[in-house]
């Protein structure tokens, strides 16, 4: 997914606070916590939103939506980015703190769809693989997407490998639609 470059910023100078403040695992925590409450929550993002609620109600709010102990460099990041009208960018903040984190461990993040629930075995196969491609440990976060019909999607960071039964059909109907009719 594209990433807003003020958004990378932020989470990029975040990582390097947690990191010499020893606090990149409980930050990841918080913002993972934040990403996914904001993205399950469509009203929660229009609280965030809301002008006339104050920077530290929606702090709050986010930390009650969150339901995890928050650190006070988390916290004081939080207020900040809520402060500055940037609330709506807080999950993209948390996928590039956590692209951060793993480059940092040496690893990187594939996201791996399919239209049904991969086994463990495929999986692993999967790993190994792009483990060798890419020279460096993979760590597969597997999703379900009923849309894509049948066979995967892998996104490593910005690019995109689609071998979908759904991307199949769209290219076929390409193909014909460029056929001239006589």
């Amino acid at each position: 997914m594209a990433q807003d470059a003020v958004a990378v910023r932020y989470a990029q100078a975040l990582f390097e606070s947690a990191r010499v403040q020893e606090a990149i695992e409980p930050t990841t925590r918080v913002l993972e916590a934040i990403g996914s409450a904001m993205k399950e929550e469509p009203q929660l993002r229009r609280l965030l939103m809301n002008p006339e609620v104050e920077p530290q109600e929606k702090v709050e709010l986010l930390q009650r939506a969150t339901a995890i102990e928050w650190s006070e460099l988390a916290r004081a990041f939080i207020f900040m980015v809520v402060s500055w009208d940037r609330a709506q960018a807080l999950p993209e903040m948390a996928e590039a703190f956590q692209q951060a984190v793993d480059a940092h461990h040496g690893r990187v993040r594939a996201i791996v769809r399919s239209a049904h629930p991969i086994s463990e075995q495929l999986l692993e196969r999967l790993r190994a693989a792009l483990e060798k491609l890419e020279r460096r440990k993979v760590e597969l976060v597997p999703e379900v997407e009923p849309s894509l019909i049948g066979g995967l999607q892998v996104q490593m960071g910005y690019r995109v490998v689609d071998r979908s039964v759904k991307r199949q059909l769209e290219e076929l109907r390409e193909r014909l639609l460029a056929v001239p009719m006589t």
